[in-house]
């Protein structure tokens, strides 16, 4: 499985969303961080695979506590 290229989220209550970018067409997917399951079938419309495996799903994860951090919030 490829490595995703990903970009997180904060919203107003501080949820990380992630925003998953497909390497066929370029479209994003959002999903909540929670949410997400090591390797669970993720498709893109263009019927890509764009399913995150658990050291992806980890680094999004010290990702979103690095800008909690930042902005002082845990």
């Amino acid at each position: 499985m490829k490595q995703q290229r990903f970009d997180i989220d904060l919203d107003k209550h501080y949820n990380a969303t992630v925003v998953i970018a497909c390497e066929e067409c370029g479209r994003e997917t959002r999903m909540h961080l929670k949410s997400l399951l090591p390797d669970h079938a993720l498709r893109c419309r263009c019927g890509a695979d764009i399913s995150m495996g658990a050291p992806e799903i980890q680094k999004a994860e010290r990702q979103a506590d690095a800008i909690r951090q930042s902005y002082r919030i845990h």
